[in-house]
């Protein structure tokens, strides 16, 4: 059924953003009838916006009919080439990459249960008759199908799109056969491994245990003490300056955890071996929804012992499904740990909507000639 019959007529907006508070109390009344994912709720937008988001590139767009607000989401806008460049349009990203390591998925507008497709394709729509200023629409980390891209795609707009594929464990449908998460594994060698890897750190260190942070000081102090893992691994590793670099995304997280509950939002787990500490688990959760966000693993120390990461996650998935949670999700990315952890695969699409005309093609030239294709 359209959205013309569903809500009436459709008005979509782009304005500046209100005061926080009363964005904030917009945002929350229309999640109570959304089905958001944790990266689409106001825990993670209003540190967002608080601490990441330069107010001066931020515009709200809302998606309105029948006498309520059916969708709502930020926008930011930016212009390349010093400044002087076409407009660039991003959902709930700055175009700033050091900020947008934040990397968000799971992304989308938010929108009234059932409405989702319709509150997109009218934003797009809208965005495409009305401000004609822009020359890129960017939706990083959204779910999409065929017919919902087809649908976009009609509005008149060339399209570009990167796929990923996501991992996930049903914890739902294991307690419903009321298996434990090891034994369900489809593979022999996974499971072969984090036994293993188990066995050696009791035998060096002692018994291994899963233990949950209690309340924000607690959380907080897991999470430092995760981000000094993580930094040292990554850096020492030649990977790259790791996810926490930056201090603004620090002041982001420490924000997010504290303004986080003991049952929703940030999740910080540590993996002991007697009284040595092996790593820690940094998730987000949301409405049985576990989000793996990010891992810090003592390598230096218990590497030779096997998998320690790979164990520090099998661990909290096994706590998830003993606690009532009904997805854990391993997130976008084919890596290797991922595919052995995970039971079942989706999709998350990078999406980016050109409008046609000289500046397109232009960039399409540009593109061609350096023979890459930008995110």
């Amino acid at each position: 059924m359209g959205m013309a019959r569903r809500a009436g007529r459709i008005r979509v907006k782009l304005a500046a953003l209100p005061p926080l508070e009363h964005l904030q109390s917009l945002w929350l009344e229309l999640e109570s009838r959304a089905e958001p994912s944790f990266f689409q709720s106001w825990a993670w937008i209003g540190p967002w916006l608080r601490l990441i988001c330069p107010a001066r590139i931020a515009r709200l767009l809302t998606v309105s009919g029948d006498g309520r607000l059916l969708g709502i989401g930020v926008l930011t806008t930016r212009r390349r080439f010093l400044g002087l460049g076409p407009r660039h349009l991003r959902l709930h990203e700055t175009g700033d990459s050091a900020l947008d390591d934040l990397t968000i998925e799971y992304n989308g507008l938010l929108a009234e249960k059932g409405l989702e497709r319709e509150v997109l394709a009218a934003t797009v729509s809208y965005l495409a008759r009305a401000h004609p200023r822009w020359l890129t629409l960017n939706l990083p980390g959204i779910a999409i199908d065929d017919a919902l891209l087809a649908r976009l795609r009609g509005i008149g707009l060339e399209t570009r799109l990167r796929k990923s594929d996501t991992h996930h464990v049903d914890l739902a449908a294991l307690r419903s056969a009321g298996s434990a998460y090891l034994p369900a594994l489809r593979s022999a060698n996974t499971r072969s491994t984090l036994r293993r890897t188990a066995r050696r750190l009791a035998g060096r260190h002692g018994a291994v245990r899963l233990v949950a942070a209690r309340g924000a000081r607690e959380r907080l102090a897991f999470f430092r003490d995760m981000v000094a893992l993580h930094q040292v691994h990554w850096t020492g590793s030649g990977n790259g300056r790791g996810a926490f670099a930056d201090p603004r995304i620090l002041r982001f997280h420490e924000r997010l955890i504290t303004e986080s509950g003991e049952d929703a939002g940030a999740q910080l787990l540590r993996l002991d071996a007697g009284d040595a500490t092996v790593g820690y688990a940094y998730n987000l959760v949301r409405r049985g929804t576990v989000y793996f966000y990010q891992a810090g693993i003592d390598y230096a120390r218990f590497g030779d012992c096997g998998s320690p990461g790979l164990l520090l996650l099998g661990e909290a998935i096994q706590w998830a499904l003993e606690r009532g949670h009904d997805r854990f999700e391993l997130m976008a990315g084919d890596g290797r740990f991922k595919r052995s952890l995970g039971m079942a695969r989706g999709e998350m699409a990078w999406l980016s909507l050109d409008r046609r005309g000289w500046h397109s093609r232009l960039r399409k030239a540009w593109r061609s000639l350096r023979g890459s294709a930008p995110a």
